[in-house]
């Protein structure tokens, strides 16, 4: 099968020739149809450093496809199937798995990542995972649809996580695909006003087309008195980040109101320079927030009634012999580039 294979000296993307993964007994073969390029995929890729896109590792934890192969204790999904890949791999034993918190399992990890052991990636012909990490694509779903999968449970989860409340006042600094996806995930949750803060005139025109209430461009304008002038002059009750820099957490920080909540997503590094005097002054509730756990079924459900939309941040698609390419155009043309996803 083809395969985009991390490589080094120089670093880049290698298009290459793999054996097609062999099932085990409880694990599905799937034929990927359309995978998603993540950020977590380009900021790991373009730092050589990185521990979690190593070397000879297939990047990719978007997928969906078309179920080839069955291990022969699988029951449920047959060959033929359209499916959606929950990328999360979870041991089902731990604590956090014993509450249902897969996606913090003690022992577990996600496709297409070196960062927690070692397990290839969708960004190929074919990937094999676990029968329980897959989901069924409804009809009326496009392979390019159930491949945003991923970045909407994301959403999901952080808005639940956050406890939006009817009529609450929701920030969303970052309007990249997650922070998209969170502004419909808010207004669902009975948001009464949703302010999206971006950089880019390109995203912040698709978040207020997605149900943003309010825009507000950061680099013209001081988005922290933005906030708080529309937000009753004292902020937002609930501010989800989803960029993950250290100024955009003291902007997040600052534009919260007193003991208001202030979801922790993004993490464009692992370390970030963060002021505490925000945090403790504003006696601001802080809550982490990393993948998903039971929000894929609802995630599909919401796209299947049309009440969230991916259509309109799929910006490109590029063939899996176009990696390269696809992570260049992301990189260089960052703030007219929404979502690019790999098709075959």
């Amino acid at each position: 099968m083809k395969a985009a294979v991390i490589r080094d000296n120089p670093r880049r993307i290698a298009i290459e020739e793999m054996e097609i993964p062999v099932c085990k007994p409880d694990e599905v073969l799937v034929h990927v149809k359309a995978c998603g390029l993540c950020g977590s995929d380009i900021h790991g890729f373009m730092d050589e450093a990185s521990k979690g896109r190593v070397a000879g590792l297939v990047m990719g934890h978007e997928p969906s496809g078309i179920v080839a192969e069955c291990g022969e204790n699988v029951e449920g999904y047959r060959p033929g199937d359209r499916v959606v890949i929950n990328p999360q791999f979870f041991c089902g034993e731990c604590y956090a798995c014993k509450h249902s918190w897969f996606n913090i399992c003690e022992n577990g990890g996600i496709i297409g990542s070196s960062l927690r052991g070692f397990k290839q990636g969708a960004m190929a012909e074919y990937v094999t995972v676990p029968k329980e990490n897959l989901h069924v694509l409804p009809e009326g779903l496009s392979f390019a649809e159930g491949a945003m999968i991923e970045p909407v449970a994301n959403a999901i989860h952080a808005v639940n996580r956050a406890g939006v409340k009817i009529g609450d006042c929701v920030a969303v600094v970052g309007a990249g695909t997650i922070g998209l996806c969170m502004i419909q995930a808010a207004k669902l949750a009975g948001a009464g006003c949703v302010a999206a803060i971006d950089i880019s005139d390109f995203h912040l025109d698709m978040a207020r087309r997605l149900g943003a209430d309010i825009v507000i461009n950061s680099a013209k304008m001081d988005s922290i008195e933005e906030v708080k002038k529309n937000f009753h002059g004292i902020g937002a009750d609930v501010t989800l980040e989803a960029v993950g820099i250290g100024e955009t957490y003291r902007q997040a920080s600052l534009m919260t109101r007193k003991r208001g909540t202030l979801v922790l997503f993004g993490a464009a590094k692992e370390t970030a320079l963060i002021h505490l005097y925000p945090f403790l002054h504003r006696e601001l509730n802080l809550v982490g927030c990393t993948g998903f756990d039971a929000e894929v079924d609802i995630g599909l459900q919401m796209l299947l009634e049309g009440k969230m939309q991916v259509q309109p941040l799929i910006t490109r698609e590029y063939p899996i012999e176009e990696t390269a390419e696809a992570i260049h155009a992301a990189v260089s043309e960052s703030n007219d580039i929404l979502k690019i996803v790999l098709v075959s």
